[in-house]
């Protein structure tokens, strides 16, 4: 609709009739100009043209002209007479890097391009002479309009598979000598967005018609619906088989007391990606919504995880060693593995949820409750509730313990044992656990966990995914990348440009007078920065100073904290690629180097602190970070750096 209404407002505001045969280049200016107009259907405030092509246009050239204006085309120089321009009409611009446009030649009756030209006045001549080539213009058949509508259709499915263009050098070259050559020497018989293959009338394969290219899309989206569709039921399925039959955590329960604790049940289904990108699995997980339990009944909640420094700090030390498999355990429904203790806590399911249990098991029918609901009452720990991954963690370590193994003091999740003079060490977040040990050690340990836990995956190689970050073990050190992640953080934002560094030299600057972002934005803005601070935490140190400062501004986020943002994305953009490596250690002497910027936060004169580890040569630690007082001097804001990472150096020496 838009399309035809600028169509008619164009054509309206012609002093000439407009011929049959220029109709389709009146299309091609309309859908030109609007690409290059936001629309409200968009969040961004760029045009499509900008999001699709990632560069801005040459307004300059492209908005010099109008569909139907009369210019003067250079025609070439020589020792004769002859004219050295010719007229012609403007139809649309090309969109290249030039600025060219398509013009209509008078002389030659063909189309022209060129990247220079010379607008005039539209005389009553060239009314005449456009108005007389409206009558003799005959109007098209629709049977010919149609063959070369599949023809044009067939010849894009052909030249479908090549690769993505980086310039817009398909409508047009950077040399204004091929510009300004003519694209044909007949009138209308060739026109100039077709191919010499389709100009030679050759007919397309039936298979390449527009009808099938579009049945075969539909069948190829209904496939990737109902494969889906099937996953995440069939995800749901396994799930509560698990529950009921495996691990027998639940038990349906026709009534409770009216003191009783009952929690909702909550399904999610997501598919999930290794951190290279492929697909692994569709995952359902029914999690108890524990917002209502009441905390002060659990003061013993909260379980470790695994800090990344000490993933880091294990892979250098393994890195140059031999003898040791590096292996990846997968504990299936650790959670609901775990005995539940104290008062018994009941579980809702829904309707929906009940009706799939209904469908795998009919005798549960009678325990269905007036509303469709089911009441069950909680024997394992359920995911959700606040005390459940207190006892997953405390399970877990008892069977290591029990094993032989020892907790670092300074990482809890960090376990080790020697035997025969090597380590092994088993490394811990939640269900998944890295293990570094002998082939004997490891077999071992795939024997008592199978036996504690029933269900286990144990996968042993070179290159593993852990923690969404892809490890490559070679010869004497570790690759860690995050090129997936980086990939679909990166997937909404390709249109900005480039940039040389992640941030400016006005990064801790703030314009007070830059505008407030609005909600959505600012929602947007907050999500992006946490999900960049995932990734400089892991493997992108180089950013973590921008990212760093990109915090302290999520609450309050301007348009200036938004210029900042896109900056430190289009660095990525250019960088999206880059890996960590971590090379083996050359010696086990610990060095620490700290920094402090004095009153480099201009808005409260706070100063920042930097913070270097290196182990054996290696770079196992790095932070960036705002202080937290107020320092008189910069030797005052070094010592409140020192102070409040000393405690960090002494547990990587204990470590």
């Amino acid at each position: 609709r838009r399309i035809k209404d600028t169509y008619r407002s164009v054509k309206a505001g012609l002093s000439w009739s407009l011929p049959n045969s220029r109709v389709k280049d009146l299309v091609a200016y309309c859908v030109s100009r609007l690409n290059n107009r936001r629309t409200s259907a968009l969040n961004s405030k760029l045009s499509p043209r900008v999001l699709f092509t990632g560069t801005k246009p040459n307004y300059k050239k492209e908005f010099s002209l109008s569909f139907g204006d009369y210019v003067e085309l250079y025609n070439g120089t020589t020792n004769t007479s002859a004219e050295r321009s010719v007229g012609g009409i403007a139809l649309y611009p090309l969109g290249n890097s030039t600025g060219s446009w398509q013009f209509w030649c008078f002389a030659s009756k063909s189309y022209v391009r060129r990247s220079t030209w010379t607008k005039m006045v539209t005389t009553d001549v060239i009314q005449r002479t456009m108005s007389a080539l409206a009558l003799e213009d005959p109007v098209q058949s629709l049977a010919d309009t149609v063959a070369e509508a599949e023809i044009a259709e067939a010849d894009d499915a052909e030249n479908e598979n090549v690769p993505d263009l980086v310039d817009h050098d398909d409508a047009d070259s950077d040399s204004e000598d091929e510009d300004d050559e003519e694209e044909s020497a007949t009138g209308d018989a060739v026109p100039s967005r077709q191919s010499a293959r389709i100009a030679a009338g050759i007919r397309p394969p039936e298979r390449l018609t527009l009808a099938t290219k579009i049945d075969r899309a539909m069948a190829l989206a209904t496939k990737v619906r109902e494969d889906a569709n099937e996953g995440t039921v069939n995800a749901v399925r396994v799930e509560l088989i698990q529950l009921f039959s495996e691990m027998e955590a639940l038990l349906p329960v026709k009534s409770v007391t009216t003191s009783a604790e009952i929690l909702n049940a909550i399904m999610i289904v997501v598919e999930k990606f290794l951190a290279s990108g492929e697909h692994d699995k569709w995952k359902g997980r029914l999690v108890a919504d524990g917002r209502s339990q009441d905390r002060d009944l659990y003061p013993d909640k909260a379980s470790p995880t695994l800090a990344i420094h000490s993933l880091f700090t294990v892979l250098a030390f393994y890195a140059g060693l031999i003898g040791y498999l590096m292996s990846k355990v997968d504990i299936k429904g650790a959670f609901v593995q775990t005995p539940m203790t104290g008062p018994p806590v009941y579980l809702r399911l829904n309707k929906k949820i009940a009706s799939q249990v209904v469908h795998i098991y009919p005798e549960y029918k009678d325990f269905l409750q007036p509303d469709g609901s089911m009441l069950t009452q909680m024997l394992k720990a359920m995911y959700g509730c606040v005390q459940a991954s207190s006892l997953w963690f405390a399970l877990l370590t008892k069977v290591l313990l029990a094993h032989g193994y020892v907790a670092s003091q300074t990482d809890r999740c960090v376990m080790r044992r020697e035997s025969g003079g090597l380590i092994f060490c088993i490394l811990i977040y939640v269900d998944d656990l890295l293990i570094f040990a002998s082939k004997a050690e490891t077999e071992r340990i795939r024997k008592f966990l199978t036996e504690a836990f029933t269900t286990i995956t144990m996968s042993v190689d070179n290159t593993i995914s852990y923690l969404g970050m892809q490890l490559l073990w070679k010869d004497r050190f570790f690759i860690v990348d995050m090129d997936f992640y980086v990939r679909q953080l990166l997937k909404d934002w390709m249109h900005l440009p480039v940039k040389a560094n992640p941030g400016t030299r006005n990064l801790f600057k703030i314009d007070e007078k830059s505008e407030l972002l609005a909600v959505k934005p600012r929602e947007l803005f907050h999500s992006t920065v946490a999900r960049i601070l995932y990734l400089a935490k892991r493997v992108r140190a180089d950013i973590i100073t921008v990212v760093s400062f990109l915090c302290t501004r999520v609450t309050k986020a301007t348009e200036e904290d938004q210029a900042k943002l896109e900056s430190l994305l289009g660095y990525l953009k250019r960088t999206m690629t880059r890996k960590l490596y971590l090379h083996a250690m050359t010696s086990r002497q610990l060095l620490a180097f700290i920094d402090a910027a004095f009153a480099l936060h201009f808005f409260d004169s706070k100063s920042h602190t930097g913070v270097i580890i290196t182990m054996g040569g290696v770079v196992i630690y790095i932070s960036s970070r705002k202080q937290k007082c107020i320092a008189k001097s910069p030797t005052e804001a070094e010592l409140v750096g020192l102070t409040d990472n000393l405690g960090l150096v002494e547990l990587f020496h204990e470590f």
